[in-house]
This record gives C-alpha cells, structure tokens and sequence, in this order.
C-alpha cells in the first residue's frame, strides 16, 4: 500500500480522485453552502445543507465499498466531515443562541467542534467492528435537525445547548455504536434524506424531518439495546 501511495502520489492529483472522492467533494461543498447560507440569515436553509452533506457522506461510503477505493478517500472524508458537521453545526448553534447568550454559545460550540475533530482523529487510528463514540456525521444531522425543528423563540436555549454538550460528551465517549451496512436501513434513511430536503425547498410540513430526526434519536439510543444483545463478530 505503502509503494502503490509513493507510486500514484507522483500523478497528477485529479487522477487520484475516484468516483467516491468526488461525491466526498460534494459533501465539502455542501458544509460550505450551509456556512453561506448561515451568513445570509438563513439558519433553517443552513441546517438543511446539512442533512444534504450527511446524506452525500452516506453514499460515498457505500459507493466506496462497491468500487476502488483512492489513496485520499479516508483524509478528505475526515476534512469533510469537519466542516458539514463540525464546523457547520456549530456555527448555526452559535447564530440561534450567541445573540442573548454570547459567552455559552461560544464555550459550547466550540466544545462540540473540539469533541467531533476528537472523534474523527481517533476514528482514524481504531480499526473497529463498530464506531467507538457517537460519529460525527450522526451527531451533526442530529444537531442540525434539533435547530431546524425547535423555534428557540418559544423554547427555552438551554435545551438546544444542553443536547449540544450532551452530543460532544457522546462523541468523546468509549461508548460503541453500530456500524449500520443493512440496505434495508439504510434505503429508507436515504429516502427520509430526500423527503425532507424536498419538504424544505417545496415549502410542504415539516413531518419528514421529524421522523428523520426519531430515526436519528432512535440511533443515538441505539447502544442501550444493542450493547445488550450479542456483538457482530
């Protein structure tokens, strides 16, 4: 592997880019449109950016396991994943709540962006049967769906802050969670993916992203029964 990385790295860098490679650059590119978004005064149109990053990052993986897999696959994954659900998130937290509570929104989203660059740097040196920590691709759709769906005018901002620091405890944390491959999971994940990016845009109910966003609790809360059952060999 070693040789072969010495070998391709004295190519042209577009021809170390594989079909994966490029729907990760899509993911890049969603994380930023959420940050422009952001800057625009739109947090529900950032958060939406997202769901999309998560949803691009859910099939280059799959693509990855069906056709070769490039010698910068893993490293931009990990750059990716740092600024649709890292970085993103974080910011949008910090718009909805820095306004009335500056210092929190600082201290808290920049804890939880710590925590999930944390997490993908162990990430990258485990080989495990399962993820140890919650991953950061789950724990940002899920903050990103928290801040789409709670109008923090009526609820309190310290339940959105609470669920933020409880998502970077989690994602630091020994706890193992489920590498999900069924495509009986994740086909229909993938369509509640899409359901609610055309709700949002198509101006329909907000019904799909909430059941997204039990999917997404319910996975989550996954190691509560699935620690207890017996662990994939």
């Amino acid at each position: 592997m070693n040789e072969r990385i010495r070998n391709e790295t004295d190519l042209n860098i577009l021809r170390l880019v594989r079909l994966p490679d490029l729907i990760t650059i899509l993911n890049v590119l969603f994380g930023f449109t959420a940050i422009l978004y952001l800057l625009n005064g739109d947090p529900g149109g950032a958060a939406i950016m997202v769901l999309a990053a998560a949803l691009a990052d859910g099939v280059d993986g799959a693509v990855a396991r069906r056709v070769e897999l490039g010698v910068m696959g893993d490293y931009l994954d990990s750059f990716a994943d740092v600024i649709s659900f890292g970085v993103a998130p974080a910011l949008i937290y910090y718009a909805m709540v820095g306004t009335d509570h500056h210092t929190t929104a600082c201290a808290f989203s920049a804890a939880y962006l710590v925590c999930g660059v944390l997490r993908l740097s162990r990430f990258g040196i485990l080989d495990d049967d399962e993820f140890r920590g919650l991953p950061i691709t789950a724990a940002g759709t899920f903050a990103a769906l928290l801040l789409y769906l709670i109008d923090y005018i009526y609820y309190p901002q310290y339940v959105m802050t609470c669920v933020f620091a409880g998502l970077s405890v989690l994602m630091v944390s020994n706890i193992q969670y489920p590498k999900v491959r069924s495509v009986r999971i994740l086909v229909p994940l993938a369509i509640a993916f899409v359901l609610t990016i055309i709700a949002h845009y198509g101006g329909l109910c907000d019904w799909f992203a909430w059941i997204l966003a039990g999917l997404v609790g319910c996975y989550l809360l996954s190691p509560l029964v699935w620690h207890g059952q017996n662990r994939p060999g």
